[in-house]
């Protein structure tokens, strides 16, 4: 099995906290950080030293203020084993977003707090966190252990969706400026996406003022690159 990820003395860990706080009850919180090291993955088990070491360097980093009383639940490599087309096995990375992902396709949803940007908070606790943890090693879309594959149906689009998309297509061919004055309801969010994915588009900035917009891009991407690792 290769455990080769790039570059061997650095490595991702997911860790899992809590606020000691009313403010923070019953609410954990999952980021990652890096640990460099001249260890293997196989010296680096589960709530070892030096990942816990690492998370609670990466926690002080934003929680520096007097008085915050925090437990760290746990830590772990952020790595799983992936069997290849050939059958051969080697070891990737992943990030603490898609273990966000597998939470709120499980029907938890993000705790978000005034005046703040961070989105990592959920109300579970840690065996659920754990689970979640597991499913993305497991390549599954929630914690149930469904596939990506066969929890979402692809989407079929209208006929008045297939024809903004295939006129933006057209148009895009001879200028790069193209503007959707529909009605609310329209489906822009999912066409905008269906177009990205048809022209392959590798990156896309997506502006909005509304916040809570935010939410209803990251929830339908899911719908239309559900069959997409990356």
């Amino acid at each position: 099995m290769s455990k080769s990820l790039g570059n061997p003395f650095q490595y991702k860990l997911i860790y899992v906290f809590r606020i000691n706080s009313d403010t923070h009850k019953g609410l954990v919180k999952i980021g990652e950080a890096t640990i460099k090291t001249d260890l293997s993955i196989d010296n680096l088990p589960p709530n070892s030293k030096l990942l816990n070491q690492a998370a609670r360097e990466r926690i002080r980093q934003y929680t520096n203020t007097a008085g915050i009383d925090i437990d760290l639940l746990h830590t772990e490599l952020a790595v799983k084993t992936v069997i290849k087309e050939d059958g051969t096995q080697v070891i990737e990375k992943f990030d603490d977003k898609k273990v966000h992902n597998v939470l709120v396709n499980s029907g938890f949803k993000k705790k978000k707090f005034k005046n703040s940007t961070s989105i990592e908070w959920f109300e579970i606790d840690l065996d659920i966190a754990l689970k979640a943890i597991k499913a993305v090693k497991d390549e599954s879309y929630n914690i149930s252990g469904a596939s990506e594959e066969k929890s979402y149906s692809p989407i079929i689009f209208r006929p008045e969706q297939e024809a903004a998309i295939e006129k933006t297509i057209k148009q895009f061919k001879k200028n790069n400026t193209m503007l959707w004055n529909a009605k609310m309801r329209f489906g822009k969010t999912l066409s905008a996406l269906e177009l990205i994915r048809i022209l392959k588009y590798q990156k896309t900035i997506i502006i909005t003022h509304r916040p809570v917009v935010d939410d209803g891009w990251h929830e339908d991407f899911w719908k239309i690159f559900y069959k997409y690792e990356d």
